[in-house]
């Protein structure tokens, strides 16, 4: 069930990193439109460059022309501002796509086994989401805000349209009509792109808060990841000495079966051994620990003579040793 879910969620982010793949041309697509309505304005400059000079020798209207000039140096100016925005917006989703790779890169499903891996990988995936969701909104508000330009752009044209009909004797009237009607669509656009700065503007706030979230969201994932990565190392360790305990398992026991036979034949065989002074003096030592030839001797009940020469056997047998000072005991065999 567990590999199930994280399959699913494996999936949900790949369908994640195409929709970043689709924002992303939807960038570069509003960039060559930036560019495009830059160079129209350039076009409209030149033009109004020329109809201030055609207009510089009418009376009681220089200062209006400027004013209309003025309005699409403002208008350029915010499109260069927008542009520097959408670049901005396309280094936003350049990163998030790099940390949605590197997400990626790290989830390995075989080192995934607890939960809170993957309640980990379910809030990585929500703030992922929402990254996107804002790129949406952000690409969005940028369309909206280039189809007021063009707009914009449409009204100036049909100003120096009208404008050029100035010449052929358009009244003063009309003039005045003409001005106050650009003054208000002016100051209405004015209006509409400070109310959509001010959008941009929270919404790069937000989108910045994401972000940083979702930084933090990674290091805890990373953190995560090399805590499981120890565990399963720990874990792999452990499950090796287990199974080396449990072949030593199936060794001692296979020898307890061999050996089990050979032990009760040889109590059986003790109590006959006993009556034997060698063997009762092997025994004797071995019981007592360490023992003198005159106290063997004497446990033993022989002569001096035939306990000195069962010693000997014994020591020819590496058996029993005898130390410095003369004490005997069991020889201690090293093990193979």
């Amino acid at each position: 069930m567990v590999k199930k879910n994280l399959k699913s969620m494996i999936d949900n982010i790949e369908e994640k990193e195409e929709i970043t793949s689709r924002l992303e041309e939807k960038v570069e697509t509003l960039t060559v439109l930036v560019d495009k309505q830059k160079k129209i304005i350039n076009q409209q400059t030149a033009i109004i460059d020329q109809q201030k000079e055609k207009l510089s020798k009418m009376v009681d209207v220089p200062d209006d022309i400027r004013e209309l000039r003025e309005v699409i140096g403002t208008q350029r100016a915010e499109i260069n501002e927008k542009e520097s925005e959408l670049e901005h917006t396309k280094g936003l989703l350049v990163q998030a796509q790099k940390e949605l790779e590197l997400t990626l890169n790290r989830m390995n499903p075989t080192q995934i086994k607890v939960e809170a891996a993957l309640d980990t990988i379910g809030k990585l995936k929500e703030e992922l989401a929402q990254k996107n969701s804002e790129l949406m909104i952000k690409n969005e508000t940028i369309k909206t805000l280039t189809n007021k330009y063009n707009e914009a752009e449409i009204t100036a044209k049909s100003l120096l349209k009208r404008l050029e009909g100035i010449e052929e004797g358009v009244s003063k009237k009309d003039l005045e009509e003409l001005k106050v009607k650009h003054s208000e669509e002016r100051k209405k656009l004015k209006s509409e792109i400070t109310k959509l700065e001010s959008q941009l503007l929270d919404q790069k706030l937000e989108y910045d808060e994401k972000i940083t979230e979702a930084k933090d969201m990674a290091e805890r994932y990373e953190d995560l990841v090399k805590k499981l990565e120890d565990f399963q190392q720990k874990n792999n360790q452990a499950n090796e000495k287990i199974k080396s305990l449990e072949a030593s398992q199936v060794d001692l026991k296979e020898y307890k079966k061999n050996t089990f036979p050979k032990l009760k034949t040889l109590e059986k065989l003790r109590v006959v051994m006993e009556e034997d002074p060698l063997f009762r003096a092997y025994f004797i030592i071995e019981e007592v620990g360490h023992i003198s030839l005159d106290d063997l001797r004497a446990a033993v009940g022989s002569p001096i003579v035939v306990v000195k020469k069962d010693v000997e056997k014994l020591q020819k047998l590496d058996l029993v040793e005898m130390n410095d000072v003369g004490k005997i005991s069991i020889k201690k065999i090293e093990a193979e």
